[in-house]
């Protein structure tokens, strides 16, 4: 069953405890202030809340002025952190079909948690999305993720490999950190799209680890593993939507065909749950419109291109009717209802 957006796998706080003694706090009083103490942390499959994890890493980050807290528990992790789906992956033979892998995998096995690779011409962006609903900032786990993600590529790809470019959508750090030397190069940051850029002569390069026997006998045994059917068909379908809104490609035959099935499929199924493929549409929408006008304040323009509108007049209609007011007036307004859902798409920004 996939892990409820509002939950992690314990496996997030791996390094926690050794990067906060390194910095001179306290971990286990902080674990406890954030309501973390008494579970057993070393089972990775263990589920927490998710709004713990973001205060105790934000909380921790500035009591130890360690603007890379995030990024110093990410660098503390290994491709066998992954379990066995970090086995299969070693043997795939290139580094594009490992990545598909993960992609596949958290796609059926997390509501949290999304990888994405989308192809742009000689690159390709590996983007991440936390659905997470909580208030505040995301910064520490965002880049605890996006920093594993990066050493997992690294580890695949060999010592040799470096990113084309590193993203964030947060702000760049003040003061000094170890962004730089962990990514091999200079991270853009307020770019709209949390995740990596790889070059597509580097994805499509045979795997040194690769080994076509070994890969279908791991495979045959892990079936049973990582192979789950789909439990929670509307969680899944959410989750493409957040990533095919911008592209203006997110119908109903699109969402059935990346999910293997045909269109009366993914409808008979979503029924079963009470939904429509238009209702999480919409559900996705208002999320979407929450985070970019009132948090990060883009133009509606902008914003209606995200939420997948083909003009502003028609996403400005659909705004009213949501929200009983302009979108201007919205973003005027006094309101605490902020939900955190990380950029769904990039703006391709290139570090040369």
């Amino acid at each position: 069953m996939a892990v409820p957006a509002n939950l992690f796998r314990a496996a997030i706080l791996t390094g926690y405890a050794d990067v906060a003694d390194q910095l001179g706090l306290d971990a286990r009083r902080l674990l406890r202030r954030f309501g973390l103490h008494g579970l057993n942390l070393a089972d990775a499959n263990l589920l927490i809340p998710a709004s713990s994890v973001v205060e105790l890493l934000e909380h921790s980050a500035t009591a130890a002025g360690a603007e890379d807290f995030g990024l110093r528990m990410a660098a503390k992790r290994s491709l066998a952190h992954l379990g066995p789906i970090g086995l299969v992956a070693r043997e795939e033979p290139t580094l594009r079909h490992a990545i598909k892998l993960f992609e596949r995998h958290f796609r059926l096995h997390s509501e949290t948690l999304v990888l994405h690779l989308e192809d742009h011409d000689d690159v390709a962006c590996l983007g991440v999305q936390l659905m997470l609903s909580t208030e505040g900032r995301v910064r520490q786990v965002t880049e605890t993720i996006i920093g594993t993600v990066f050493r997992t590529v690294s580890a695949l790809a060999g010592k040799g490999w470096a990113p084309d470019a590193v993203s964030f959508s947060h702000p760049r750090p003040r003061g000094r950190t170890i962004h730089d030397s962990f990514f091999k190069t200079r991270p853009l940051f307020d770019n709209a799209f949390d995740g990596v850029v790889i070059r597509a002569v580097d994805l499509n390069a045979p795997l040194p680890t690769a080994d076509p026997e070994m890969a279908r006998y791991i495979r045959q045994y892990l079936d049973g593993v990582i192979a789950q059917p789909i439990v929670m068909i509307d969680a899944t379908v959410r989750q493409l939507v957040f990533t095919l809104l911008p592209s203006r490609r997110c119908t109903c035959d699109v969402l059935a065909r990346h999910l293997g099935i045909n269109r009366r499929t993914l409808t008979r199924r979503l029924a079963a749950r009470g939904e429509t493929v238009s209702n999480i549409v919409n559900d996705v929408r208002v999320e979407l419109a929450r985070r970019h006008i009132k948090t990060e304040c883009r133009s509606l323009t902008e914003t209606a291109q995200l939420l997948g509108f083909g003009s502003l007049p028609t996403f400005s209609r659909w705004f009213q009717q949501q929200f009983g007011v302009s979108a201007t007036a919205w973003r005027r307004s006094d309101t605490r209802d902020r939900v955190h859902v990380t950029p769904a798409w990039p703006r391709m920004a290139r570090s040369r």
